[in-house]
């Protein structure tokens, strides 16, 4: 399989898709999209859109068929899920970076980005970013479960079990595991620093809010097979075999720990531009 091939390959079938479509998902998507006071004739990026899920709520708040909504993400196969989701002509998909958000989009009242600012490794450059697409007044609400705090008490505990039942499935195949510096998708902050952090770009009436809510244990099977996540847990190992040393690990580590479902707080962030 050449270079090519085998990157859509991964993207195709290491995808956010089968996470994205769990009710809980859509619930804090929902909770952020609606307090962000978006209206009829606003112009909205959803930055990071993945296969459309928050696509399709914000354009539930546009009824009346008035304000673009900019669908933008870097991964093509990505975008052509969000494609065959979403049929309206208020919305552009948009290939491109978060990195580049400025030079992709016009002007916009909104920036929503849901659930992949931990992925970014250039987080300040990224905000500086969504400050430039902003207009005078704009709201910016992100999200993430990736942060200092994320664990509630007494559940921190079975993370760690769930990476070491993958590690020893690993190892009893003959698969070296070394366990490096956090890689990108886990380098957290905590909800101070996000706050330091948007204020010194610019933002200002920065609201942060925690939801917890529980993730059925099928869930965590389902987020290992996210190539970034896997990436995140289990760095240098080759996506197949990770993804399903993950799978068997968190399916053990539930069975010791006799539990179907585990609380996860989400962070819940919304900034604004001055006027």
């Amino acid at each position: 399989m050449g270079q090519v091939a085998s990157g859509q390959y991964e993207a195709e079938v290491f995808s956010f898709a089968k996470f994205a479509r769990h009710a809980f998902f859509t619930q804090v998507n929902r909770w952020l999209v609606e307090h962000l006071g978006i209206e009829e004739g606003w112009s909205v990026v959803d930055l990071a859109c993945g296969p459309g899920a928050v696509t399709e709520l914000i354009l539930q708040l546009k009824k009346s068929g008035q304000g673009l909504i900019y669908a933008v993400d870097q991964s093509l196969t990505e975008l052509n899920k969000a494609r065959q989701r979403i049929a309206s002509k208020l919305v552009q998909f948009v290939c491109g970076s978060a990195e580049q958000l400025s030079r992709l989009v016009p002007k916009v009242d909104a920036v929503v980005f849901c659930n992949a600012i931990h992925l970014i490794e250039d987080k300040r450059g990224v905000l500086e970013e969504i400050f430039k697409v902003l207009r005078p007044g704009g709201v910016l609400g992100f999200n993430t479960t990736f942060f200092h705090g994320a664990y509630p008490e007494g559940t921190a505990s079975f993370y760690k079990l769930w990476v070491l039942r993958a590690m020893q499935r690993l190892r009893s195949q003959g698969v070296a595991v070394i366990r490096q510096a956090k890689a990108t998708a886990m380098q957290w902050l905590s909800p101070q620093e996000f706050t330091s952090l948007l204020e010194s770009v610019g933002f200002r009436n920065i609201q942060v809010f925690t939801m917890t809510v529980d993730l059925p244990v099928e869930s965590l099977e389902d987020i290992s097979e996210f190539s970034m996540f896997i990436e995140g847990a289990l760095p240098g190992v080759p996506l197949p075999v990770a993804s399903q040393a993950l799978k068997e690990g968190v399916r053990a580590a539930a069975q010791e720990r006799g539990i179907s479902s585990l609380p996860r707080n989400w962070l819940q962030v919304i900034a604004r531009v001055p006027a």
